[in-house]
């Protein structure tokens, strides 16, 4: 669907390549500018076989090339690339890509049309604009994280997905492709901004909605919904957690036939949402008693029969292995530069796309020098990819 569109992806770490990743699943021809010591992504976290791979998940569908922006050389490769490129995307400090002479101005003084995504950390503008950030410190610093833990609890941070990273790559994927639609009326390039600090609060619109409306901060609640009861994790006979929920009132009688506690059904302390919130303290205990009584799998098949909302608790190694998952393909499994891997499917399926939307494997840095100079007409100079 972008096929003739050519990005240049100059970000760091998670953000920038991750938006990158995904307009080469729509067809454009993504070229990666690797900075001569590899992305720190590169050297982070699980390695394979010399790869973090973190790294290897970031910059699938993509031609690398190492250039050296502090070099005359490093930046004459990357202006030419970019009098060829429609869209540039970049995730650095403020003001860093302008000191390297790779700033918008520049880049839009040899091509007007380019559409240029910087994603700063807290915007371009601002006592916070030149400092740098991370997913750790953005959910900490945007109240994010103060939603998360158990009651009582300060200092939690969601683990292990950079879900402020991600929802930052998605802005800026977004914003590249309004970008690109309106070129196609005014012919004209922009440039785009966007941060890790304004994704974290769109993330997170409708907790501020309800602190406008009460004035009081949300709290830790665990895996409980502050605004349904019950809605949250029980855990069953085995250990194996179960998340059950009511979302709209007909589930309640459903939910009390299903757990034998139809007297629940109309206890006037139970009998709508609003005095299940009001008497959570002495519901939820006898939920999590009944809960105990049989293993996962069992209320996973009775719940479901009975019209009850609900969902197993999964670990990755369930995830991987769910039916549903591998039959619709959201999971692929490909042949990398430094061994197979897992990667998550491009999450959009188009009836009329020309070609397939598809996830393909990453390359090793550099692996397309010799190809990408030739296209812009300079010699392969082996110095810069020192």
């Amino acid at each position: 669907m972008l096929q003739g569109v050519r990005v240049l992806d100059c970000g760091a770490w998670g953000v920038g390549p991750c938006a990158c990743a995904w307009l080469g699943c729509l067809g454009a021809d993504v070229i990666r500018l690797e900075p001569p010591r590899l992305d720190g992504l590169y050297h982070s976290g699980t390695m394979q076989k010399g790869a973090g791979t973190m790294y290897i998940s970031s910059h699938y569908n993509k031609r690398n090339i190492i250039v050296d922006l502090k070099t005359a050389e490093g930046r004459e490769v990357a202006l030419r690339l970019a009098e060829t490129a429609d869209i540039l995307i970049e995730n650095h400090p403020a003001g860093d890509m302008d000191k390297l002479g790779f700033g918008y101005e520049s880049v839009r003084a040899i091509n007007p049309r380019i559409i240029y995504c910087s994603s700063s950390s807290y915007g371009r503008t601002g006592p916070l604009a030149h400092r740098p950030s991370a997913d750790t410190y953005m959910q900490a610093g945007s109240g994010f994280a103060s939603l998360t833990g158990k009651p009582g609890s300060q200092g939690q941070l969601y683990r292990y997905v950079v879900q402020i990273d991600w929802m930052t790559s998605l802005f800026a994927f977004q914003g590249v492709l309004l970008a690109l639609l309106a070129r196609e009326v005014t012919g004209e390039g922009q440039k785009v901004d966007t941060s890790q600090l304004e994704a974290a609060l769109a993330l997170q619109s409708t907790k501020i909605a309800d602190y406008f409306a009460t004035g009081v901060s949300p709290k830790p609640m665990g895996s409980a919904d502050p605004n349904i009861v019950p809605s949250e994790a029980f855990r069953t006979y085995g250990g194996k957690y179960i998340t059950v929920s009511v979302p709209r009132e007909e589930y309640w009688p459903k939910l009390c036939s299903a757990l034998g506690l139809e007297e629940l059904e109309h206890d006037p302390k139970f009998i709508s949402n609003a005095e299940r919130v009001k008497n959570r303290d002495v519901l939820i205990p006898i939920l999590r008693e009944k809960f105990l009584e049989e293993p996962a799998r069992w209320w996973l098949i009775l719940l479901p029969r009975c019209d009850v909302p609900c969902a197993p608790c999964n670990t990755y190694d369930d995830v991987i292995r769910d039916p549903h998952i591998t039959h619709n393909r959201m999971i692929v499994n490909l042949e990398t530069p430094w061994g197979k891997s897992l990667f998550s499917d491009f999450p959009v399926k188009f009836s009329k796309a020309p070609r397939p939307v598809e996830v393909r494997a990453p390359v090793k840095p550099d692996a397309n020098r010799e190809e990408i100079l030739a296209e812009i007409g300079i010699a392969n100079r082996q110095g810069d990819n020192a």
